[in-house]
């Protein structure tokens, strides 16, 4: 059990750089917007989703109607709907129990999806060690996003130092660890490329989390046939 759980947090940090950036600017951002620490934190912690939580922010910020802000977070975060299911279909198989499922089910996201994967893929992995992974995840986000928002007013504007990396540049990384073939490497270079225009032409997050999953879906449908 030691070992597992050195290991599942050696591998969460190796997204610290990306995610820890990204947590602060959440915390700022959400304080900024209105919301107090509190709420901004219980945002982090229950949602645990940074491109919906940003998302809501924007939309809070321009007085959007509920229905709009419900759809936008539903739209975003719609691949989980697959993610969870690959994710408890490996906790299945390495033996979980069903609350254990439950739990690796309720941690799913891309990065800890994209580390359990990779894992799984060089050994055979217990079920707490999973379950390590999403929960230092969790801990690095709820805890960069605390020092967000008792700070972030505070900051001078970080637009110049470039931390809006973070978000494209994690999902960057996530591509490192799936190419393993020349398919795959194929597959997310092309939707890199394509995310990558949608961004130039001014979506923003939205081309990259929604244009990438919507081809990476298409091209397994079409493989599936």
């Amino acid at each position: 059990m030691a070992s597992a759980l050195r290991q599942g947090v050696a591998r969460a940090l190796t997204l610290a750089p990306g995610l820890v950036p990204l947590g602060l600017l959440f915390g700022a951002a959400a304080v900024n917007a209105g919301f107090s620490v509190g709420a901004a934190v219980a945002i982090s912690a229950l949602v645990f989703a940074g491109g919906a939580q940003f998302a809501t922010v924007g939309l809070v910020t321009t007085s959007a109607a509920l229905l709009s802000i419900v759809g936008s977070v539903f739209l975003i975060n719609a691949r989980y709907f697959l993610l969870s299911a690959a994710t408890v279909d490996m906790g299945r198989k390495a033996g979980a129990r069903g609350w254990q499922r439950v739990l690796l089910a309720l941690g799913t996201v891309d990065e800890s999806y994209a580390l359990q994967a990779a894992w799984t893929a060089q050994e055979r992995v217990s079920p707490f060690g999973l379950l390590v992974v999403p929960l230092a995840l969790w801990t690095l986000w709820v805890g960069s996003t605390v020092v967000g928002a008792l700070v972030g007013s505070r900051l001078p504007d970080l637009a110049p130092y470039g931390l809006d990396y973070a978000l494209p540049g994690i999902f960057v990384g996530l591509l490192g660890i799936f190419a393993d073939s020349r398919e795959r490497l194929f597959a997310g270079l092309v939707a890199l490329a394509l995310g990558g225009a949608a961004a130039l032409a001014g979506y923003g997050s939205w081309a990259v989390l929604v244009v990438p999953p919507l081809l990476a879906f298409a091209w397994g449908w079409k493989r599936g046939r």
